[in-house]
């Protein structure tokens, strides 16, 4: 079935939680388990080490103050082979914690820190935006760049222009934005495989050159404008609009919605040390960020019937 609008999951999602603190654990579950997370919890670095690779968890939360090891000990050790490369893990920080320890918790290999006062939405919304990004890493783990169908890239080669073009974009002081853009309702089963043929038609006569088209979903195009805003972007997606509109409706294409996000600030240089020692996989988090902020700004729009909607910056950072 194609990706159409994303409904909420009917399976739980794992938390392993690793914290010795029974204020925190209870906290954290207050606030996201009525959002269909469960938690897995253990209360030392040993015990994360040895069965975090059986519990296979969504994610990872690590407490501060563990009997046995530091935050970015831990964090180093379990992204060193015990979990899977996709898998998130977040750090508490206390408000005694400094920009220092933040900074080598990320470094460690940390995907996000997760702050004193613990609020409810931001943190649902912060885990909620990491899961996006960790199925989208896993949709991406493929040998191949392009899909043989329709000729475009796929995931990893989007991902790849990605960052070719945001190291452009940070080079030469250009604008950078990301367009996700697919039909409004989902189509049918059988109807999948030419919805994706005529996408691609469309994004070959629709997108230009100096752009990067290629699938973020079974029927969700992704593109990546070099030298163009918001507005910009906001434009070309009406011209696919216009184009679809005069394809037959029998095709499942029409309407086409689209969630758009700029991307240009996600690829500013930073010039301080800590920034050229951070984990590798963080390069791959700011190039996926971008794409999950659009994309989810594309659902939101299909959830409300329809239409183009801007991703706001700040909060999908």
């Amino acid at each position: 079935m194609a990706n159409g609008p994303r409904q909420p999951s009917v399976d739980p999602i794992t938390v392993m939680l690793v914290s010795a603190h029974d204020w925190f654990a209870s906290a954290l579950q207050a606030v996201l388990e009525p959002e269909g997370f469960q938690f897995a919890r253990v209360r030392s670095a040993r015990v994360a080490l040895r069965d975090g690779s059986q519990m296979s968890p969504d994610m990872v939360i690590i407490d501060e103050g563990l009997p046995d090891m530091d935050v970015s000990d831990l964090a180093a050790s379990l992204g060193a082979g015990v979990l899977k490369p996709s898998v998130p893990i977040l750090v508490y920080s206390p408000n005694f914690w400094h920009e220092q320890e933040q900074a080598a918790a990320m470094r460690a290999g940390a995907w996000d820190i997760i702050k004193e006062p613990v609020r409810s939405n931001l943190v649902v919304a912060k885990l909620q935006r990491l899961l996006n990004i960790k199925l989208l890493i896993e949709s991406a783990e493929e040998g191949s760049l392009s899909d043989v169908s329709t000729g475009l890239l796929n995931l990893a080669g989007m991902m790849r222009m990605l960052r070719v073009l945001g190291g452009a974009a940070r080079r030469y002081g250009g604008e950078l934005s990301c367009a996700v853009v697919g039909p409004t309702r989902a189509p049918d089963a059988e109807l999948v495989d030419g919805v994706r043929r005529q996408a691609a038609s469309l994004c070959s006569g629709a997108v230009r050159e100096s752009d990067v088209c290629g699938w973020v979903g079974d029927t969700e195009l992704g593109i990546v404008a070099f030298g163009t805003d918001a507005s910009g972007v906001t434009s070309m997606i009406r011209r696919l609009t216009e184009a679809a509109a005069a394809e037959t409706i029998s095709t499942g294409l029409t309407p086409l919605s689209a969630g758009i996000v700029e991307l240009t600030d996600r690829f500013e240089t930073r010039e301080d040390d800590e920034s050229r020692h951070v984990a590798p996989m963080v390069g791959r988090i700011v190039s996926l960020s971008g794409i999950a902020a659009a994309q989810a700004a594309y659902r939101e729009a299909c959830d409300a019937g329809g239409g183009i909607r801007i991703a706001d910056a700040s909060s999908s950072a």
